[in-house]
């Protein structure tokens, strides 16, 4: 059986860490909270990007 996730390290400064530490006061696990947060950032920035890339697709052209 094949893993479906992969183990990425992030670097936080020590604001960010305090921050997330108070977060367990809220019983809010740190792993879900930054995981929640970059799946919320890539929804909402993906067909922007999508949008762009084929923009830039479209500018482009073959000489044959």
């Amino acid at each position: 059986m094949k893993l479906k996730t992969e183990y990425q390290t992030f670097r936080f400064t020590s604001e960010q860490v305090e921050t997330l530490n108070k977060l367990v006061k809220f019983r809010v696990k740190k792993s879900n909270f930054v995981r929640d947060a970059i799946k919320e950032k890539i929804e909402r920035d993906y067909p922007k990007l999508l949008a762009e890339k084929r923009r830039l697709d479209n500018l482009i052209k073959y000489p044959f």
